[in-house]
């Protein structure tokens, strides 16, 4: 519990020093050109980037969320955005079949040493998430000469965002099937295998099921958008466009085992997805609109 509270403290001083920061250049920014204020709502396909890469693992989902933004400008191509959202992802991942070994278990009863062979089938997981995000990124556009709406053929302009979202997960919590399980020991010494002693917790189990909540997350995600900037009145924009995050790393692997430590059904509440391969990249692909509000009509 004290490592959890240090890790959250520390993620939330950072966090000041990244609001601080936005907030000096913000100020910066206002003295060039007027800011925008806006409101957002973006939905697309998530999915997990298995490291390293399993034929047999797959994953697909949404993920969507909404929200208010600030951006100021230094000049008439470049500014700075900001603002925050809330919203949620949930994807759903699959293993069709995954073998595992787990090397010199000993067995105190008999005081024989042994290997355990694990086969996994017809596994499925669906991860559910709410979180809130704050993204800090650069945008540039395009020049526009005037503004343009339905009632003039004025040409729109294209804009371009790049930088880092932080995302603050919680709860966060998964659900999980598991077909079939089956434990074989070998024993070296005698060159002997057991495989239907089920109060030794060998043989094949079937119908396994699990809900489980997984630790308080923050992940930092590269974020990029880009699209067409339509300026229907003077002081009304709305952006479309599409986006991609990637996180650049995982947020809850200390939290993990290796899968060749899942032995048996007892283990099962640990069997998430996510701890099946050795890192995992949360990627999200979708649209976003954008409707920002102006106070003053910029001469572009």
């Amino acid at each position: 519990m004290k490592k959890r509270t240090n890790r959250m403290v520390h993620a939330a001083k950072k966090l000041l020093l990244v609001l601080l920061t936005i907030g000096s250049l913000q100020v910066i920014a206002q003295k060039k050109a007027p800011p925008e204020f806006s409101i957002y709502a973006a939905g697309g396909i998530s999915t997990y980037c298995f490291q390293p890469a399993n034929k047999e693992t797959s994953s697909l989902g949404f993920s969507s969320d909404f929200g208010a933004g600030f951006t100021g400008f230094f000049n008439q191509q470049l500014g700075i955005h900001t603002g925050a959202g809330f919203g949620l992802f949930s994807v759903k991942s699959k293993i069709s079949s995954l073998q595992a070994l787990t090397k010199g278990l000993f067995d105190e009863k008999n005081e024989l040493s042994y290997d355990l062979h694990t086969t996994l089938k017809g596994y499925t997981e669906i991860h559910k998430v709410m979180f809130v995000t704050i993204p800090v990124m650069l945008q540039f556009q395009s020049k526009q000469k005037q503004y343009w709406n339905w009632q003039r053929s004025q040409k729109a302009g294209f804009y371009a965002l790049a930088g880092a979202k932080l995302i603050l997960m919680f709860n966060n919590k998964y659900e999980a099937r598991i077909d079939t399980l089956s434990n074989a020991a070998y024993f070296p010494s005698l060159d002997n295998w057991a495989a239907t002693q089920t109060f030794a917790k060998l043989g094949a189990f079937e119908g396994n099921t699990v809900d489980n909540k997984l630790d308080f997350g923050v992940m930092v995600m590269f974020a990029c958008e880009a699209g067409v900037k339509w300026r229907v009145d003077n002081n009304i924009i709305i952006y479309t466009g599409a986006y991609f995050d990637c996180a650049l790393y995982d947020p809850i692997k200390d939290s993990r085992q290796p899968y060749s430590n899942f032995t048996d059904p007892d283990k099962l509440p640990e069997l998430a997805i996510l701890k099946i391969a050795n890192r995992t990249n949360l990627m999200v692909v979708g649209i976003k609109v954008r409707v920002a509000f102006t106070k003053y009509q910029r001469p572009y």
